[in-house]
């Protein structure tokens, strides 16, 4: 059975991707795009070539015998973590390539792309790479919501604190209403639509039999999060994994990543006040699990939280919006989509049976499947073609760099 492709041409989906890549990066100068602030942060030109390497050496030079390389080098430069094709670079020193130059990565993207496309209106055995070609789309959008994960961390440790964009997000007085949403006892199938694209990791479908609970419709959400720093939420080791504890203690952390204090927040759009009713974001799975510990409730299943993303239209603040900021639900309009990925009780598992991609791709994602959580449902810089309800992020427990939130479940 072939994929259904999403509305479009997969080439045209192709050079739509590509080419939102670059309207991403628009507002960025040179300087912008070749820093690292932390291990875990990358630079922007360094995912612009990453994401073309990608194309080049799973498409064009797997397929074609003839292809010419558009340099030698980038093969171990721009390779992030496929040791089946030998060694290369320390990800963790990628702010050290200031050669080749941005100039000289935007050619290299123009020339993989012709490339690319040229493959693909030729050949015409095409349906035969096409779930090559579209692995590479998705991987690039993923990197779209990398881009400017790691712009934000950029901008914060720049002393001026400059910002990404300017864009009004919604005044203080919009308030959600509370709300719980109650499921009833549930034989759920979960994983993924096997007639679309999904991950290796989505797979295969199986049965879970999902007790009756009862799920808050907001996210938790800033003025909530003071609360929990005036009662003594990070000074309280009742309310911590003994990991977490160690954790914030050994890193001086006593609130959200990116609060400058309790009044003020860095956001892509710059400094601002901190709106008691957006949900709070960038917490680690730590934060997020005392959290619901002082609110003696509990963090939702990954297979709750499928379930309840399945039974919803794929509506809320994503990528498009151009906020680039959460901002929560607005009165009785509800979405389990966007605006943070929500932290679940999950390990980063196989499912039973599961299979990893085949070959080189085999790394792509059961390689992980150790020591980290998963998280659902999207953000406000993932782009919305790109989510469905069996998509499974994941992150380490400590992360916080990541648009992440918290949706509660009662205990």
């Amino acid at each position: 059975m072939m994929l259904k492709l999403v509305n479009k041409n997969v080439i045209e989906r192709f050079i739509d991707v590509r080419d939102r890549t670059i309207k991403i990066i628009e507002s960025l100068e040179p300087e912008d795009m070749v820093l690292q602030t932390e291990s875990f942060v990358s630079p922007t030109k360094w995912h612009l070539a990453h994401t073309t390497w990608f194309f080049e050496r799973f498409i064009l030079k797997k397929n074609i015998n003839s292809y010419k390389e558009f340099d030698k080098s980038f093969d171990f430069l721009f390779n992030s973590y496929y040791n089946q094709l030998g060694e290369f670079h320390n990800k963790n020193r990628r702010g050290n390539i200031s050669r080749p130059t941005l100039k000289n990565i935007i050619n290299y993207r123009k020339y993989v792309d012709e490339q690319v496309v040229n493959f693909f209106v030729r050949n015409e055995v095409k349906k035969k790479f096409e779930f090559d070609l579209e692995l590479g789309i998705n991987h690039e959008q993923q990197h779209q919501e990398l881009i400017l994960m790691d712009i934000l961390n950029i901008f914060f440790h720049n002393p001026i604190k400059p910002k990404f964009q300017s864009k009004m997000t919604r005044s203080k007085t919009n308030l959600s209403h509370e709300k719980v949403l109650k499921i009833p006892d549930t034989d759920f199938v979960y994983g993924a639509n096997n007639k679309i694209f999904s991950f290796d990791n989505e797979k295969p479908n199986g049965l879970m039999k999902i007790e009756k609970f009862e799920v808050q419709t907001n996210l938790v959400t800033n003025g909530e999060w003071k609360d929990f720093i005036k009662s003594g939420g990070y000074v309280k080791p009742e309310f911590w994994l003994s990991d977490g504890w160690d954790f914030i203690n050994k890193n001086k952390i006593d609130k959200p990543l990116y609060w400058i204090n309790e009044e003020q927040i860095f956001t892509l759009n710059g400094i601002s006040e901190i709106n008691d009713n957006e949900p709070v974001s960038h917490i680690s799975f730590y934060e997020a699990d005392a959290f619901a510990r002082f609110c003696d409730k509990r963090l939702p299943s990954e297979f709750e939280l499928e379930l309840i993303l399945s039974k919803n239209p794929i509506n809320g603040n994503f990528l498009e919006s151009g906020f680039l900021h959460p901002l929560g639900n607005l009165g009785n309009e509800i979405s389990y989509y966007g605006d943070l990925w929500v932290w679940t009780n999950s390990n980063y598992l196989p499912y039973k049976n599961y299979k990893s991609f085949k070959g080189l791709f085999s790394e792509y994602n059961g390689k992980f499947m150790c020591n980290q959580f998963v998280l659902k449902g999207g953000s406000c810089i993932t782009p919305k073609e790109h989510i469905r309800a069996s998509y499974r992020n994941f992150y380490y427990p400590s992360d916080r760099w990541q648009f992440s939130g918290i949706r509660l479940v009662n205990n």
